[in-house]
């Protein structure tokens, strides 16, 4: 990708918010903060957590709305801490985590995003652009230029600077490395006591947070972090099992496929109980998504429905878009382990060991044929006020990477369909999530693709967890998750 030159009008803009003051019975209540274009194209949004938090779920920025906003903090987070801002009252979070992103609905217009570095060393020169707010709501931007000094003891970064004044409406600016022209932090605050100093949230924060907010961005911002990829191929070619002579038993299975099996299945069932924001992506080819929107799924004991956030209504399932060709990804993330665990007609070879991303990944590959029974796709037609659906077997393989304490970190799909759709191909990707003490395996993101003249692509995301009545719970260490790779059961 060519890099653009940097014109710091376009890839810092105001955010601001006009909303009725229910609390003090103003006419209006207006909101100002900063923003900038976190990916090359300036379809995600970075700013602060509290500039999120003021001015709420959706916003408008540039005249595009926003699809969903993802927060970094959280008022319950462990370094949480009462902090009081200007125009907004008292807001408890993080410091170190005050950073949150907006994804929009598209692109904004003659914005882009330049590089990050986190390569910062003392008394390095660089220069402050953002909105603040001087007495007038049309606000210009600013630049100071300024110099690092160190780190706070909560992880911020420490700026000195000479010119102008930060006030209210600066948080969510950009901090640039004056010789490299990348950003090495996001501005935040302003000390107390401490005049021409500027704090700001590190690039690794940044890079942390949006590994979880969004994955499909990681291997394009923020390439040495990436460890597993959410669109990542296959790493062998399928494997051609020997064919048999004549008529004979099942094979016996490896000591470490019946181990594959065993914590497929306890993935499967630790899944069974909890909500989440499923947001989600289409698009065809290379090309930038088409349509975004976001949903609450609700599983419960392995019953998942779907809901636009803040309906009653539940779907079945995902309700498709409103293109003229797309597929849609339905629970894929559960039905996966599921197959892995309890198909016997599913053949399972283990592949060599392979590096990912520094670390050592257990590969096993999958396969079935269509007279296995094993593996489906449904694919609907409409036809004015009327539909079709047909649900077929077909030959499928894939898949299923393991780290070396045994925990299920991806699992892929590929269905040889023959028509009119072809070649369709799933990933799933699987990681931690810690909540009120304790630890679970959940899915991350889901991915599939298929063929029909052109490409057709979407992808999900799962955020914003909320675990119940859960029969599985991880609560292993690391010393056990070493010695047993199964997942823990209460």
């Amino acid at each position: 990708m060519r890099a653009q030159e940097f014109v710091p009008e376009r890839v810092v803009f105001p955010i601001t918010d006009f909303k009725p003051d229910i609390k003090y019975l103003a006419p209006v209540a207006i909101k100002f903060g900063t923003g900038f274009c976190l990916d090359q194209d300036c379809r995600f949004v970075g700013t602060n957590y509290h500039v999120a938090k003021a001015m709420g779920t959706y916003v408008r920025i540039e005249g595009v709305f926003s699809a969903h906003r993802y927060l970094d903090s959280d008022p319950h987070d462990a370094e949480a801490q009462e902090i009081k801002l200007a125009g907004v009252g008292s807001l408890r979070f993080n410091p170190a985590h005050d950073l949150a992103i907006y994804e929009m609905r598209h692109p904004l217009k003659h914005f882009h995003g330049i590089g990050f570095s986190d390569d910062l060393e003392s008394s390095s020169e660089v220069d402050i652009y953002t909105y603040p707010l001087n007495w007038n709501p049309k606000r210009k931007l600013v630049r100071w230029r300024g110099r690092f000094v160190g780190e706070t003891g909560q992880g911020l970064l420490a700026f000195s600077y000479e010119e102008g004044r930060l006030r209210g409406g600066a948080s969510g600016g950009i901090v640039v490395d004056s010789k490299t022209k990348k950003i090495v932090g996001i501005l935040s605050a302003l000390p107390e006591g401490k005049d021409r100093i500027a704090l700001a949230v590190p690039i690794k924060e940044l890079s942390n947070f949006v590994s979880s907010a969004q994955p499909y961005l990681q291997a394009t911002l923020f390439p040495k972090t990436v460890f597993v990829s959410p669109v990542a191929v296959d790493l062998y070619p399928p494997y051609i099992w020997p064919r048999a002579a004549g008529l004979s038993q099942r094979p016996v299975e490896t000591p470490e496929v019946i181990k594959l099996r065993r914590t497929a299945q306890h993935l499967a069932d630790s899944m069974r109980n909890f909500t989440a924001t499923e947001t989600f992506a289409w698009g065809r080819d290379n090309r930038e998504p088409e349509l975004t929107d976001a949903y609450e799924t609700l599983i419960v004991d392995g019953w998942q429905r779907w809901r636009r956030l803040g309906d009653k209504r539940l779907y079945e399932n995902v309700p498709s878009p409103p293109l003229n060709a797309s597929i849609v990804s339905g629970a894929e993330w559960s039905v996966l382990p599921q197959m892995v665990g309890t198909e016997l007609n599913l053949k399972i070879h283990q592949a060599p060991d392979a590096v990912v991303g520094g670390r050592t990944i257990h590969v096993f590959q999958y396969a079935a044929n269509i007279e296995d029974k094993v593996c489906t796709f449904k694919s609907v037609m409409y036809f004015g006020f009327f539909l079709r659906s047909t649900t077929k077997f077909y030959d499928c393989h894939g898949e299923v990477w393991m780290d070396e304490s045994g925990i299920i970190l991806r699992i892929s799909d590929a269905v040889d369909l023959s028509g009119p759709w072809y070649r369709w191909w799933g990933v799933m990707t699987y990681g931690w999530l810690e909540k009120n003490g304790a630890q679970y395996l959940v899915p991350v993101t889901i991915a599939t693709q298929a063929e029909n003249k052109k490409t057709y692509w979407c992808r999900g995301l799962f955020t914003d967890y909320e675990m119940f009545g859960v029969k599985s719970r991880i609560v292993l260490s690391k010393a056990e998750r070493a010695r047993e790779p199964s997942l823990g059961e209460q």
